[in-house]
């Protein structure tokens, strides 16, 4: 996997460059806005799907992250969950640019960040983001 990036308002975040940041599992999830109503008693050929609300799609990471020292463990954290804030909206530099190798560039907006941090490993952590595909004004 070649490098993949977040390009967020405070600057890049990497989230793999075959280093210290791997990302071990990269997937990716569309969904339909569909309604669905059943007939009243009747099989599933009789089910009307009306499509009102267009596709999302989800792409999430995990992956660990290790840097030299706990301090700077920290600063890669900060930095990942900075980009999920309650005010991400075009004023605030958003949606943030995601560089993947298999899904070339795209506008996101941060759905999750969690972090795993063991004392065993006080450098390293796993990590599992979940990115939304947005569009450039919203």
């Amino acid at each position: 996997m070649a490098l993949t990036t977040i390009n967020a308002p405070a600057g890049l975040i990497t989230l793999h460059n075959g280093t210290n940041a791997v990302i071990k599992e990269n997937s990716c999830k569309k969904d339909s806005s569909l309604a669905i109503m059943p007939l009243y008693l009747s099989d599933s050929d009789k089910t009307d799907v009306f499509d009102y609300g267009g596709v999302t799609k989800t792409i999430s990471f995990s992956g660990s992250y290790t840097a030299e020292t706990t301090a700077a463990l920290k600063t890669w954290i900060d930095s990942v969950e900075a980009i999920q804030q309650g005010h991400q909206d075009t004023g605030a530099g958003f949606p943030i640019i995601l560089n993947d190798d298999i899904r070339g560039s795209l506008y996101v907006k941060c759905l999750s960040f969690s972090s795993n941090w063991a004392e065993a490993e006080s450098t390293r952590i796993t990590w599992t983001i979940k990115l939304v595909q947005s569009s450039t004004n919203a």
